[in-house]
């Protein structure tokens, strides 16, 4: 990739200064058990060997200074990966593509930043606190940190929604197809925000996981096209190295696994069908992108069939949706019933009172209210003293809550 010189010179001059020192301590010690008894000579010698080592030190500042460069000044950007995510995408960059390396602190106080753009600043805080009452998260569960951790575990890259920056890790390798692959991810995600930012407001947390599933597994869609290109016309086969992230994962709580992983399958495979159906198609999903993670999930329900329920309550934002009700669910009565609550979900409303939880829950049916009330039954929560009613197709929940 011709315009990345920067990052090559350092490779170079990583290597050279490696391979210089490497051969001046092997130089050293040889001649010196040479020159043992050979006083004058040992000091020429010295001297010389003095001299070689203010050059390597001038070379390992150096390399410090082209590494400190590259932090923080922009990476050039290679036309041919430009060319393809605009593409593949259909959109074109309408400001030139920024990319630049950062540190592990910056790449977490990015996620950081992301998660209080679409959650708001203490959004996190509040669904950790009703989700635990509810049942959706373990006691032990810390939504913030956790969430930080898997966006940056093994992470190549990251997209900073404040900035609109594509930051990389510190040792991405421009020459490497997998760091290139997850270059082209991110630059698939600038794309799409900067013809398509964040919205202004959030009817609910939920459209928010909404937005973020469509927008990453668009990209997720863009890097698997760019990586199937690259295997076929180079004839190598890619490694997928997600273990550390998978091995995480792993000792989190199903709900946590289950929102880290609803973006790239759920949301990849809407983006797919989309983009498989026509261009306008996938365009449309960032124009009128879909509003509940219900949309998602269950695409072929038709708008047309759903009745027209309002929310028992004026709440903006307090939402499980139609993904936390999956997730709250499956534990305990299995994929096909909670699949088929979940899909009758109209929507939920949450609000905190003193010593109180209050949860709404609307649904298409009354026999769908009637299932969901008998199966929260089974659901272990934090608290003890749960009382639930069912008025038709609305049931309400009411749980002791502690702060």
């Amino acid at each position: 990739m011709p315009k990345m010189k920067a990052e090559r010179v350092f490779q170079i001059l990583l290597f050279t200064g490696l391979l210089g020192g490497g051969w001046l301590y092997g130089q050293y010690w040889k001649k010196a058990s040479q020159l043992d008894g050979d006083s004058t000579s040992l000091t020429e010698f010295r001297a010389e060997n003095a001299e070689l080592t203010r050059e390597l030190d001038t070379l390992r500042d150096e390399l410090a200074q082209v590494r400190s460069l590259l932090s923080q000044g922009s990476l050039a950007v290679p036309d041919d990966l430009i060319t393809f995510v605009e593409t593949d995408s259909g959109m074109a960059f309408t400001r030139a593509p920024i990319a630049r390396l950062a540190t592990p602190d910056a790449m977490r106080s990015a996620a950081e930043r992301n998660l209080e753009l679409l959650y708001g600043k203490d959004g996190l805080e509040m669904d950790q606190s009703a989700w635990k009452t509810i049942g959706l998260l373990p006691s032990q569960a810390m939504l913030r940190g956790q969430s930080i951790a898997i966006e940056t575990m093994s992470a190549r890259g990251l997209f900073d929604l404040l900035t609109g920056e594509i930051l990389l890790r510190e040792d991405f390798d421009p020459m490497s197809i997998p760091d290139s692959g997850a270059f082209v991810h991110q630059l698939a995600r600038q794309v799409q925000f900067q013809n398509h930012p964040l919205p202004a407001e959030w009817e609910s947390t939920d459209q928010a996981r909404a937005w973020l599933a469509i927008h990453r597994g668009a990209a997720a869609g863009v890097e698997a096209r760019y990586m199937r290109r690259r295997a076929a016309t180079e004839e190598i086969e890619f490694k997928d190295e997600t273990d550390e992230r998978e091995a995480l994962l792993l000792q989190l709580s199903p709900t946590m696994q289950g929102l880290a992983n609803f973006p790239y399958l759920a949301g990849a495979g809407f983006a797919k069908k989309a983009y498989l159906e026509s261009r306008a198609a996938y365009l449309g999903l960032f124009i009128e992108t879909p509003r509940t993670t219900h949309e998602i999930l269950y695409s072929s329900v038709d708008p047309g069939e759903k009745e027209q329920l309002t929310s028992p309550l004026n709440l903006p934002s307090d939402q499980v949706g139609a993904l936390g009700l999956l997730l709250l669910l499956d534990p305990y009565l299995g994929n096909e019933a909670s699949d088929r609550i979940a899909r009758g979900w109209v929507d939920d409303r949450w609000e905190i009172e003193p010593g109180l939880l209050r949860w709404h829950v609307a649904f298409q049916s009354a026999e769908l209210a009637s299932e969901f009330s008998a199966g929260f039954q089974r659901v272990e929560t934090e608290v003890e003293g749960r009382r639930i009613s069912v008025d038709d197709h609305l049931v309400e929940i009411i749980l002791p809550f502690k702060e």
